[in-house]
């Protein structure tokens, strides 16, 4: 099931961007930070980058005005960029011994497709809280339990500013359709979608999975 169209995604809102070459490789690095399991920050980005600490912290703030992805106030540190989260969700990817924690649902399964590598998503039912299992390739998914997952993608990006505090939060794993209904009338959530498990995963490969391109690949 292809998203609808009007829904803007990060790779939608990358394209658009048209960021020069020391912005795109600025948000690579800060991806690939996150992919280690560790925080950016403008220090660890001006070293590994060896550019100084005021041009980074200029950038990240461009990239943040554009919401590719999210710094906290003082403008030093990278709380998220999407699919990654710097701060703990109940979306953890385990990749070859290293854990990270992604933004939300499709985010989490977009990770194997972005980096390329098999991984193993840890989340829960965001109305029961049993846990959700899941074990993806880049091409495919292996396993899941429970046998019925689903997800729910909400199609209005509400008030906020950014994506990562007005959709993500609501976009979950859930053990049942059923579940999915009865956490949707408890909290009166806006118009979205419905997807399947596959559905999920080919969304989060679509979206991610030439985010880390360099720009004039694009």
């Amino acid at each position: 099931m292809p998203l609808p169209d009007g829904i803007r995604t990060v790779a939608d809102r990358l394209r658009a961007a048209r960021l020069n070459a020391q912005e795109d490789r600025i948000r690579r690095r800060v991806l690939s930070i996150l992919a280690l399991g560790v925080t950016p920050t403008v220090s660890i980005l001006a070293e590994r980058c060896e550019i100084p600490s005021d041009p980074i912290r200029e950038i990240l703030g461009r990239l943040a005005a554009m919401d590719l992805l999210v710094v906290d106030a003082t403008g030093e540190i990278v709380l998220a960029a999407y699919p990654f989260s710097s701060i703990p969700t109940p979306h953890r990817v385990h990749l070859g011994g290293r854990e990270v924690f992604a933004l939300c649902a499709v985010d989490a399964l977009g990770i194997t497709a972005m980096l390329n590598e098999d991984t193993r998503i840890s989340s829960r039912c965001a109305h029961c809280g049993s846990p959700v299992e899941i074990q993806a390739r880049p091409e495919q998914l292996t396993r899941h339990l429970p046998s019925e997952i689903v997800v729910w993608f909400p199609t209005s990006e509400g008030d906020y500013c950014s994506v990562a505090e007005s959709r993500c939060p609501n976009i979950s794993f859930f053990c049942t359709s059923d579940h999915l209904e009865t956490w949707r009338k408890v909290n009166g959530q806006p118009p979205g979608l419905v997807l399947s498990l596959l559905e999920a995963f080919e969304a989060g490969r679509e979206i991610f999975g030439s985010l880390l391109a360099e720009a004039n690949a694009r």
